[in-house]
């Protein structure tokens, strides 16, 4: 029977809805919901090799749910991507797992630990809005999505405020990711505060502790992000700034990400700017201005665009075109 579910569900999710995700299973105890992403996408740039690439991908995920005792519900999660953004060759797709976690909620909040997004997500999102899957935030110094992460959320004063935090034990890396550093180990605090007329302020601290086993070195840096978000009808604006501090002292920086974001029916527009002045370097490390526009057919369906503009030297523009669907 459950195979039977599954399998309709998988069936069901190809067929435009209003639904955000898909129930799999629900019993007195039990929810499990299916949700994904298809992202047919193609970004011309100037290249010496080429001016187009394929920015394509197929997200899928998994929400689970399960009452454990009374106002205490057991929770998990597992986010995978699977990419097409080399070349035409099938030895060339990769897949990645973008989020896997468990744990505990109540009415209070809740408590999970394995590899989630970090506290400081919680208003570097808010710079991330752009229609295209370009950006992410690479003036900021947030940590994304990390493994091995203890993280608590909660919302107080009758949930106006959203408290987060978590740590990261030491936890081995490909040093392709954290710059030729063996190891890392993180802690994060923050929290956002809500007013009934649509602003919304926030703040994170960070602290991120890297060891180079090769070099038998380590080092540490700390990161502030604040952060302003309004909202009001069709328009959002944004502002998150960062101050990073290094304990090597010759690669520190201050950066800003600012987004606009207004829509109309079913026309959204998008206005971004990212720009990092880092101490060792005289120009702007990041410096990237974006101007997008998304169509939505409908809550499933919506083709996107977006031209950005590299101020960096040696760097190109880029041209994003994408369709999506999501379920």
């Amino acid at each position: 029977m459950k195979k039977t579910l599954l399998v309709t569900a998988i069936l069901a999710s190809l067929v435009p809805t209003a639904q955000a995700t898909v129930n799999v299973y629900t019993d007195d105890a039990h929810q499990v919901d299916l949700y994904g992403r298809a992202y047919g996408a193609y970004i011309y740039q100037d290249s010496e090799k080429s001016n187009g690439r394929s920015g394509s991908y197929f997200r899928t995920g998994f929400k689970a749910s399960s009452n454990v005792a009374d106002d205490l519900t057991g929770l998990a999660r597992i986010e995978m991507q699977f990419e097409s953004k080399n070349n035409n060759g099938d030895a060339n797709s990769a897949s990645k797992t973008r989020l896997m976690y468990a744990g505990l909620k109540n009415d209070w909040g809740q408590l999970t630990f394995g590899r989630n997004y970090a506290a400081d997500e919680i208003i570097a999102d808010w710079a991330d809005a752009g229609t295209t899957d370009y950006s992410g935030n690479p003036a900021l110094g947030n940590l994304g999505r990390q493994t091995n992460l203890l993280k608590l959320e909660m919302k107080v004063l009758d949930d106006a405020l959203n408290l987060v935090a978590h740590v990261q034990p030491e936890t081995s890396d490909d040093a392709s990711n954290i710059g030729g550093n063996d190891s890392q180990s993180s802690y994060s605090v923050g929290g956002v505060y809500g007013f009934d007329f649509g602003l919304e302020l926030g703040a994170t601290y960070t602290g991120v502790m890297t060891e180079d086993y090769g070099a038998n070195s380590d080092s540490d840096s700390s990161t502030i992000l604040v952060a302003a978000r309004y909202k009001m009808k069709g328009l959002t604006a944004s502002i998150v700034g960062d101050s990073t501090d290094n304990d090597t002292g010759d690669n520190d920086w201050t950066a800003y990400e600012l987004s606009l974001a207004y829509s109309l029916d079913k026309l959204t527009g998008t206005f971004t700017y990212k720009q990092r002045d880092t101490d060792n370097i005289s120009d702007n490390s990041v410096d990237e201005t974006a101007f997008g526009l998304a169509y939505k057919f409908n809550s499933n369906f919506r083709v996107v665009t977006e031209y950005v503009i590299d101020g960096v030297d040696g760097k190109e523009d880029q041209w994003h075109m994408a369709a999506r669907y999501d379920f």
